[in-house]
């Protein structure tokens, strides 16, 4: 038993933008790609074709068209092109690194990628995450902790009192 077929139509004003963005210089392969899956499904296209004639998958086919379908036209076609995965930074573990990096730092212990990692995934804020992703975090808190201490300093004179010069 095969998908239900579900046309779409967009007005003139639409058709005449996504011919325009298609032919446009600046647009990426894949926001391309996007563009020209709706023009595919505008001309009954199936999806089968559709992925043949793009060189993707049914399935890649299908996830677009529920896109569009959740996004809308603007949304879909100028969405912004993301990697797989999410990203594992939270505003949590964030919290976390900074607090270990401070208990750390007040015993006078030293530690390693390694063992931060451990611990993140002891306490259960990621199933696994990578000593590089670590360290990336770290130097993020870094710069926060840089940027927060620097914003809150006062600004001190280097010149002596002229009575202690004498």
């Amino acid at each position: 038993m095969g998908r239900h077929r579900h046309s779409l139509s967009l007005s003139r004003k639409q058709q005449a933008y996504l011919a325009d963005f298609i032919s446009s210089d600046i647009v990426s392969k894949q926001q391309r790609n996007r563009a020209q899956v709706l023009q595919h499904w505008i001309a009954d296209l199936s999806v089968q074709d559709s992925g043949d004639l793009l060189g993707l998958s049914i399935d890649r086919v299908y996830s677009m068209r529920r896109a569009y379908s959740q996004q809308g036209f603007r949304d879909y076609l100028h969405a912004v092109p993301r990697c797989g995965a999410p990203n594992k930074l939270t505003p949590k573990l964030e919290t976390l690194l900074r607090r270990l990096t401070q208990q750390a730092a007040v015993k006078g212990k030293r530690l390693t990628l390694s063992l931060i990692a451990k611990r993140v995934v002891e306490l259960g804020y990621a199933d696994r995450i990578c000593t590089v992703t670590v360290q990336r975090a770290l130097k993020q808190v870094k710069a926060t902790n840089s940027i927060d201490q620097s914003s809150f300093t006062m600004p001190q004179s280097s010149r002596i009192p002229e009575e202690q010069a004498a």
